[in-house]
């Protein structure tokens, strides 16, 4: 019977001597199994003892909406080998592999407390675990570091750093494994040192796997990835690129409304062109006769969008440069100016035909980011959100393993 009830609790690190019910906390007392501990300086194993200490009490887990706590009774032992050194008593107190130096609770009862965080509020964890916020929030920061990241046991080849809106201007990026669909960390600030203090602590083995590194249009971080990771290459979004020359569309066409009070549907711009109606291809049309450069603009656009499709590099470069030198040539500001951003990052645009490298994983992260902020009905403390974000990604028993480690 007394072995159940060890499994159930999962103490098998120590001999019970009594258990106790009241209301909803059970009090089980408890004593190591061991005779005796390792000496703290010289490391022989000792068993004189020197004194019983007080009970400490210990949350050890919650089950069926009762919590479990343990009285241990721990004992302090002193070496004679060391007194004889240099006749003091050294004291070396019993340690015990479930429980963190100076905590009041147990690695069981920490990983209770992570498990539900990842799916539940931080005040339905309280009133589980009867515990304090400020003690939850310990957990996660003693668990989670997001300037370390939590890297798969695979090998990176490619990572992904994009940022997401936090409150209003206030930008985090995310750093994901591409190549693995994993999410890597949340920093908690889009400076350009917290990012460069993230690559200097990745882990020697990883910076040598990355083959490549996908961005959005931001000079912000290239200087520093160039120079921490100089082996990877560096690739702009496919989707970015066609953002910004939406973006561009967009501007034109609200002047264009503006100065001449026309209305002109935003969706016929946006939408691709093997997805337009009959109605959409003359309405376009129509516009080609009034007002060129917006037509011009969208149809580079759609250039971009046919290059991206094409399987080949090389191929790939040639229609590229051939559709750069006829926007070099064009007759229209708006377009000649695009030309040159685009020349600025020619080097990173081609670089997606060497391993077909997008962001789309990090942002499917970042709209999941959306969610959980909307359905907590947003965070105050950033440090609580990223870390309460990064839980509903990775898997415990990962995080467990990184923390042990």
């Amino acid at each position: 019977m007394q072995n159940c009830f060890i499994k159930l609790f999962k103490l098998q690190e120590f001999h019970v001597e009594n258990s106790e019910l009241k209301g909803k906390v059970m009090l089980i007392t408890v004593r190591p199994k061991t005779k005796g501990v390792r000496c703290r300086d010289c490391g022989r194993y000792v068993s004189t003892l020197n004194r019983h200490l007080k009970p400490k009490k210990i949350k050890h887990m919650f089950w069926q909406g009762n919590l479990i706590v343990l009285l241990v009774k721990t004992r302090a032992f002193f070496c004679w080998q060391c007194q004889k050194k240099d006749q003091r008593r050294h004291i070396t107190v019993d340690r015990l592999r479930s429980i963190p130096l100076k905590k009041s609770y147990s690695l069981l009862y920490a990983d209770q407390i992570m498990k539900g965080l990842g799916s539940t509020s931080f005040k339905t964890q309280q009133e589980l675990a009867e515990s304090s916020f400020s003690t939850i929030e310990q957990i996660l920061n003693d668990r989670i570091d997001p300037f370390i990241g939590v890297w798969p046991q695979e090998a990176v080849t490619s990572l992904g750093l994009d940022c997401h809106s936090f409150s209003g201007q206030k930008m985090l990026p995310t750093i994901t494994d591409i190549s693995n669909h994993k999410l890597i960390s949340i920093l908690p600030d889009d400076k350009r040192t917290t990012v460069e203090k993230f690559l200097k602590e990745m882990p020697e083995t990883q910076k040598e796997n990355i083959n490549d590194v996908c961005i959005d249009m931001s000079r912000q971080y290239y200087q520093t990835i160039k120079r921490e990771l100089p082996r990877a290459k560096i690739v702009v979004d496919a989707f970015h690129i066609i953002a910004d020359a939406n973006k561009r569309i967009s501007e034109l066409r609200a002047i264009i409304q503006k100065t001449d009070k026309v209305k002109l549907p935003k969706i016929l711009f946006d939408k691709p062109k093997e997805h337009l109606k009959p109605n959409d291809r003359v309405a376009l049309n129509e516009i080609n006769k009034a007002y060129p450069e917006l037509f011009a603009l969208w149809g580079f656009k759609e250039e971009l969008r046919r290059m991206y499709k094409i399987p080949n590099g090389t191929l790939a470069k040639i229609t590229f440069d051939s559709m750069l030198k006829r926007m070099r040539l064009s007759e229209y500001q708006s377009v000649k100016y695009w030309s040159k951003t685009l020349i600025r990052w020619q080097d990173e645009i081609l670089a997606y035909f060497d391993n077909f490298t997008t962001n789309g994983y990090t942002e499917g992260v970042n709209t999941k980011l959306k969610t959980i902020k909307r359905l907590s009905y947003g965070f105050r403390n950033i440090d609580n959100y990223i870390r309460k974000a990064m839980l509903s990604f990775i898997p415990i028993s990962l995080l467990v393993a990184h923390y042990l480690t």
